[in-house]
């Protein structure tokens, strides 16, 4: 009886084990591979700091000098822009859109250009609750937080796949 309880379990987990899934998790490729640095952004930046704490989960290291690197993330321009969507009878925003955007290029240390200037875009939408004006700054302050951190690890998925790709095509 208690073998037949399992049985919907393992056809669930053979299922997954053969459609590709896999958490996210170790970057792959050599120690040399997986050490980046970043600029144009400075370290005290939250964006910066997720985006380092992505990368040593990742089982990356993060280079202290350009030569150390196999690629350089070059960080053009970070913005977090706001824009109300609608606006209240009395002419007040009732809901905004966030939007954080990264522009970034990456390079070998030899200034080769790995991947060209690409524009990365985080959106959310929040409804402004016209009661708690300093609800609205706290919760605004927070999603801005979390865009910065899916944007990393957003940049990082991107950057892993798009040097996998560069290397697999034949020179």
């Amino acid at each position: 009886m208690a073998n037949y309880r399992l049985l919907p379990l393992l056809v669930i987990l053979a299922l997954a084990s053969g459609c590709g899934f896999h958490l996210r998790g170790d970057i792959t490729g050599t120690a040399k591979e997986k050490t980046l640095l970043m600029t144009g952004v400075s370290r005290d930046n939250p964006f910066y700091r997720s985006f380092v704490q992505n990368l040593t989960t990742g089982g990356g290291t993060l280079a202290s000098k350009p030569q150390d690197a196999s690629a350089i993330i070059s960080v053009v321009k970070v913005a977090h822009i706001r824009r109300p969507i609608t606006l209240s009878a009395a002419g007040r925003a009732n809901m905004f859109d966030l939007t954080f955007r990264v522009i970034y290029e990456v390079q070998n240390p030899k200034g080769d250009v790995l991947i060209p200037e690409k524009e990365l875009e985080v959106r959310r939408e929040y409804f402004n609750t016209q009661g708690s004006p300093l609800g609205q700054g706290l919760e605004e302050a927070q999603m801005r937080l979390e865009m910065e951190k899916d944007a990393s690890q957003t940049l990082l998925r991107q950057i892993v796949i798009g040097l996998r790709e560069r290397s697999a095509k034949p020179s």
